[in-house]
C-alpha cells in the first residue's frame, strides 16, 4: 500500500474522486461495476473508507437512482472522520455535461480500473525483474502471462475510458 500522502492534483487521485463523487451523487450511473472494484482500486486512505462505507450501505447497484434519501442512508451511523468526506462528494460538481451522464460514468468506472491495471502492471514487472529467467522459468512464465493479460485488459479499459465501445 501506499505509505506516502498522495498529492490531491495527482490525476489518478482526482479519477478516485470523481468515481467517489458519482457512486453518492449518482450511484445508478455505476451500477454494480462500482461494487465490484474491490478496495485496491483506491490509493488514498480516506478514499478506500469511503468505498468501504459506500459498500455497507448497500452498494451503488442498490442504492437506485441517488438523492437526499441514498445520501441520509449514507451518513446515517457514519464515523465523524468520514462525514465531512461524504458531504463534500454530495455537494461537488460532476464534471459531465448534462445528457453525457451515463457515459461519463461508465468512461470514469473505466478510467479507474485503467489506473488499477498499471499499478498491478508496475507489481508484475517488478516481480518479473527480480527473476531468474532460467532458474525459475515456471514462475517467470507465470508472471510474464500474467502480465500480458493485465496489458490487454488495461488497452480494454483505456479505450472504454476514452469512449470507445
Amino acid at each position: 500500500l501506499q505509505h506516502l500522502r498522495l498529492d490531491p492534483a495527482d490525476p489518478g487521485v482526482r479519477v478516485e474522486a470523481e468515481v467517489l463523487k458519482l457512486a453518492v451523487q449518482r450511484p445508478a450511473l455505476l451500477g454494480p461495476g462500482f461494487d465490484a472494484l474491490g478496495p485496491q482500486a483506491f490509493t488514498l486512505p480516506e478514499h478506500v473508507e469511503l468505498y468501504a462505507w459506500i459498500l455497507g450501505a448497500g452498494g451503488t447497484a442498490q442504492a437506485g437512482p441517488g438523492g437526499r434519501e441514498w445520501v441520509d442512508r449514507l451518513l446515517d451511523g457514519v464515523p465523524d472522520a468520514t462525514r465531512p468526506l461524504i458531504t463534500r462528494m454530495a455537494v461537488e460538481e460532476l464534471r459531465t455535461e448534462v445528457g453525457g451522464e451515463e457515459r461519463y460514468g461508465a468512461a470514469m468506472l473505466a478510467a479507474l480500473e485503467a489506473i488499477a491495471a498499471d499499478r498491478a502492471i508496475a507489481q508484475v514487472k517488478s516481480r518479473l525483474q527480480r527473476l531468474n529467467p532460467v532458474e525459475e522459468q515456471q514462475e517467470y512464465n507465470r508472471l510474464f502471462g500474467e502480465l500480458v493479460a493485465l496489458e490487454q485488459q488495461r488497452r480494454v479499459l483505456r479505450d472504454r475510458a476514452a469512449g470507445s465501445p
